[in-house]
């Protein structure tokens, strides 16, 4: 291991219904000079690439509106894995997330891809909780043996985007 070290790259696509956090999740992943003071809602798609200790992101950040969610599965078939973010706040359109996920799991690109699950919005009172989620969306039963879990975040603080992101860091980038 010398000064020419290369790092891993790691092509993660997060996705979600609009509004769930995925921007501001991807923001606070980032080091805090790359972090962005002023965030919109994402139209179509936007690539950050940023550095994490020893390995180099490149995230599609995914717009979650229905007429862009078919932009999606376009990038599958060249990540290593994927993040979810469920606005945990949103009970009534937890339907709809639950049939994003089906065909996200019966999506043949993504068949042994680990997935990351973060239930944002969790600091909102009456908001479920990670496990009322796992357990409404029948995530075990979805995943089959693919690695995921869930993790309760507040993406505006960035609490629990750290421990998500080393959950599926370690899964795709193990240390040498």
């Amino acid at each position: 291991m010398g000064l020419f070290e290369s790092k891993q790259q790691l092509d993660i696509v997060c996705c979600g219904l609009d509004n769930s956090g995925k921007s501001t999740i991807i923001n606070q992943l980032k080091p805090t000079k790359l972090r962005s003071d002023n965030l919109s809602a994402t139209v179509g798609y936007q690539v950050e690439e940023f550095e994490k200790g020893k390995v180099k992101f490149k995230v599609f950040d995914m717009g979650g509106a229905k007429k862009f969610r078919g932009l999606w599965e376009l990038h599958y078939k060249d990540v290593q894995g994927l993040i979810f973010v469920i606005d945990s706040s949103d009970a009534i359109r937890l339907v709809l997330v639950k049939d994003e996920i089906r065909m996200i799991c019966e999506n043949p690109d993504l068949k042994r891809i680990p997935i990351l699950f973060y239930a944002n919005k969790a600091d909102i009172p009456g908001a479920k909780t990670h496990h009322e989620l796992t357990e409404e969306l029948a995530l075990a039963e979805m995943m089959g043996d693919r690695p995921f879990n869930m993790f309760p975040s507040d993406a505006r603080r960035g609490t629990g985007v750290e421990e998500g992101i080393n959950w599926l860091t370690a899964r795709l980038a193990p240390p040498k």
